[in-house]
This record gives C-alpha cells, structure tokens and sequence, in this order.
C-alpha cells in the first residue's frame, strides 16, 4: 500500500496534502510544531497556510516527528522552502528511507554550495537515481487550492515510478505530465524565481506591460542559455519550463512577485523580507544562481540586475535604467 510522508508545513505543502488526501492517498505529515500538527489533524484545514482548504483527515495522519513519519511511509515528499533544507536533515537518518522513494518539491538552491535540491538530498541521504524524482510547473499553491486547472510535472528517469507517481497526483482539475529531465526542470524553478522578482521589482516602479513583456521574452532567451550551459538541450516553451516562469512573472500569487514590487516601492531588502509571512525563495535563487554562472561566458542582465540590487544594494530605479538598455 502507498504510504507518503510528507515534510513541510506551508502553503506547497498543504496543497500537495491536499492532492493526495483527496485522491484516497494515506499522508503522514511531519509539521516541526505540535500545535500545528494537532489543530490540522483536529480541524481538517492548516490555520496558518490555505486555511480555506478542507482536507480529508481519514487519510492523514499528522506528526512533529520525523522518524514515525519517515519509518512509516513508501514514499518520502519534501515540500519545505530551500533555505530550510538542510536544517529538516538534521538528524534525519537514512536508515529510515532506505530503498523508498524520494520525491522533492523544493525550488531554489542548497546551502553555501548553492546545490539542486535533488543533487543535496541524494548526498545526504545516499538515493540511487531510479528512486528519486522531482515535482514541478506552473502551480501556485492556491490555485490547486481552489480547484483550479493546473498542469504538475513529474521529473523521474524510471518508467514505472513515473506512471506510479502520475496516477497518485491526476485529478479531474490536475494534469500530470512526465519529463526526464530532472536537472534542467530544477534549475529552470530557480532562473523563474528570479523573474518573478525582476518582474515585480518593474510592476513596483511603475513600468508597464509593454516593458514587464519585454523583460519576460529576454529571461526566456536567458533561460535557455542558461539550462545548455547546465546540461540541458530542454525545449523550454513548455509548461515545465516557460509555463512556470511565465506564472510567476505575472500572477498576483506569486510571492517573488510581490517581494520585487515592494522593492520597487521603496522597500529596503530587509523591510520587504520583515514585511512578508511566507519565504519568497526568489532571494536565496538570484544568489545561488548568480554564484554558479558567474564564469559563464553567458550574458545574463536580468540576473545580474537581481543581484545588484538584493546583494549590493544598488538603487532599483539606477539599475532598471541600465536594464532597459541591455534588452532586446
């Protein structure tokens, strides 16, 4: 029987729980606070994150502890911001997941080495490649929340966990699709958390649509240049790839969206993160991802205008004017 154990305790969480509850799936649900854990198993909703969601608590099991929920479960989920990764592995032990199934649904790099979320976890916790996967697309939390059309992409290279993990997601509003390409489809989730920022940080200055178009046809070319010198000859108008960054460059969802307009209102970076309930992983991407093509001989302006302005703290508007001579 499939059993998934589910680590994380926010809004991409709680929508996956959701998916899975719904489809009749057993969920056991590590959530770090007790209180936490025993008002969802109590009320059927997660008071702090879609608390509009009702979810199905004949097939959930709530828990703050990580070994009853890893030991008791056939395939393991995370679902938790990047920068908590490494944190949620403390302590976590491999014997506990040994020859099960890992799937992540992390966005966004790992610790001072800026990893893939995949690539971290599979060293931590020694995953041979047939038994990992990913899950992606353009796929706000609060859209499947409300039952909304949604594409999921399923990144796996073994044919059978591909058709397992597709069955255990499908639902008559989720459509699953099936890509090997585990690499490019996590880096092309880091590159869009970055639009979704520059995008915001436009909006935030009062640029237009005609201009955030613009921006957004360039990070396409971006992103392709970035995913071939990251191994990846992926066609990126697809919903894996464009789909997701397009989501987040232009919906009112999206949290990097709303971080860069607040910084284009005049927020510092340290007010618009104290300002936010909820990690916009867009910050911790344009380091990691700036860090890892920096020797690249790529031309990457929108990337480095992120960069500029979170990490160097360069004037917004001073940037955006630069920026505006560099796209084409």
């Amino acid at each position: 029987m499939i059993e998934f154990g589910v680590f994380g305790g926010g809004s991409w969480a709680t929508a996956l729980v959701k998916i899975l509850t719904d489809n009749k799936l057993i969920v056991n649900w590590y959530l770090r606070r007790t209180e936490q854990a025993e008002a969802i198993q109590n009320a059927g909703s997660n008071p702090d994150y879609l608390n509009f969601v009702t979810l199905n608590t004949e097939y959930l099991q709530c828990s703050s502890q990580k070994q009853f929920v890893a030991q008791k479960s056939t395939i393991i989920l995370f679902a938790v911001p990047s920068d908590g990764l490494s944190d949620l592995l403390i302590g976590f032990d491999r014997k506990w997941i040994h020859n099960k199934a890992v799937l992540s649904a992390v966005k966004g790099t790992v610790g001072e080495e800026h990893e893939l979320p995949s690539a971290y976890i599979s060293r931590q916790l020694i995953i041979p490649n047939n038994l990992q996967g990913i899950l992606a697309g353009p796929c706000h939390a609060e859209e499947i929340g409300h039952r909304k059309k949604t594409y999921l992409t399923i990144g796996a290279v073994d044919p059978h966990w591909q058709q397992m993990l597709q069955a255990c997601f499908s639902a008559d509003y989720l459509d699953v699709r099936i890509n090997a390409d585990i690499t490019g489809i996590e880096w092309a989730a880091i590159y869009k958390n970055v639009v979704g920022l520059v995008s915001g940080m436009a909006k935030g200055l009062r640029y237009g649509d005609n201009f955030i178009a613009v921006l957004v046809a360039n990070a396409l070319a971006e992103l392709r240049e970035v995913l071939r010198h990251m191994g990846s000859n992926a066609e990126i108008l697809s919903s894996s790839y464009a789909g997701d960054l397009l989501v987040t460059a232009y919906s009112t969802h999206s949290r990097n969206r709303l971080f860069g307009e607040m910084i284009g209102r005049g927020y510092s970076v340290d007010k618009a993160k104290d300002a936010m309930n909820m990690v916009a992983e867009g910050y911790g991407a344009t380091r990691g991802l700036y860090q890892t093509t920096r020797n690249f001989p790529l031309k990457l302006p929108i990337l480095q205008t992120a960069y500029r302005v979170l990490f160097k703290y360069m004037p917004v508007l001073t940037e955006f004017k630069l920026l505006e001579q560099k796209l084409t």
